[in-house]
């Protein structure tokens, strides 16, 4: 009697072993290995420097920038005929001279963080360059370098920058050009630049752009002093952000524009077959 009590405990041991192994077997084949176990990296991607790096951090903001308000005023020193047959390619401060309406007669293609790498190709859409497209231009104005200011190779700029006069050129036969020499920003903002909108860039890629505007006979307008302090900085006022002019400095700025481009001979009428 007790053998068999004992033969059966035996048994239902056994099947009690057997069931544990199975569940655990089945535990086993259900177990996801994707994630467990594996050591997940949490680094920061390294960037290559390989190759340089040709995009500065560019404005993303149109806050600053005035409402469309062509008004009446008309300063002496703003001749709106010296904007005749004129067209003006730029970022956004060249954008804040249209919408404040100062320089009546000139046509503008302008964007609000466009740098001069971007002017003949598309991210979507039409490239700037194609608003030029069966249209005749006696002077255009090249108005690029803020967002530049952070490429690591002033070089880069000043080639990029010639593509761009070229293709102008081949489109308006005998336009002539005009660069803006690079704007400085105010010193509080140099000294917290992060993105290389520093005066110290200014100074740099102003000099290779001069330089340029000599070599493929182009006319480099440099800042007037009005938008200088004692140490070379914007002076304070000028901007609310360090960087793009208010009204009264857009008024100077057009006045100035306007004696660079006032006609000291007749305009170039030959119509090339």
């Amino acid at each position: 009697m007790k053998s068999e009590k004992m033969l059966h405990f035996c048994e239902v041991a056994v099947l009690i072993l057997i069931m544990a192994c199975v569940v655990w077997g089945i535990q086993i084949a259900n177990k996801d290995y994707s994630t467990q176990d594996v050591p997940i990296d949490t680094s920061e991607p390294v960037l290559s420097q390989s190759e340089p790096q040709t995009e500065a951090v560019t404005e993303t903001t149109t806050q600053w920038l005035p409402p469309i308000q062509y008004d009446d005023y008309v300063s002496s020193e703003i001749s709106p005929e010296n904007f005749h047959s004129t067209v003006v390619l730029g970022n956004s401060q060249a954008q804040a001279l249209s919408n404040y309406g100062l320089m009546k007669n000139a046509d503008f293609v302008t964007k609000v963080g466009l740098s001069i790498n971007k002017v003949l190709y598309s991210d979507g859409g039409d490239a700037p360059i194609q608003k030029l497209y069966g249209k005749s231009y006696q002077k255009a104005v090249f108005i690029f370098g803020e967002n530049e200011l952070g490429w690591p190779y002033p070089q880069n700029f000043i080639s990029e920058y010639k593509k761009v006069i070229a293709k102008v050129r081949e489109l308006n036969p005998g336009v002539q050009i005009y660069c803006q020499g690079i704007f400085p920003v105010s010193a509080e903002y140099s000294a917290k630049s992060k993105t290389g909108i520093t005066n110290e860039n200014v100074v740099i890629f102003n000099e290779k752009l001069e330089k340029m505007c000599e070599e493929i006979d182009a006319k480099f307008m440099p800042p007037s002093e009005a938008f200088k302090d004692s140490t070379g900085a914007l002076p304070e006022g000028a901007a609310t952000d360090g960087v793009h002019f208010n009204y009264d400095y857009c008024k100077i700025w057009a006045g100035d524009l306007s004696t660079y481009l006032q006609d000291d001979e007749e305009p170039n009428t030959t119509v090339e077959e």
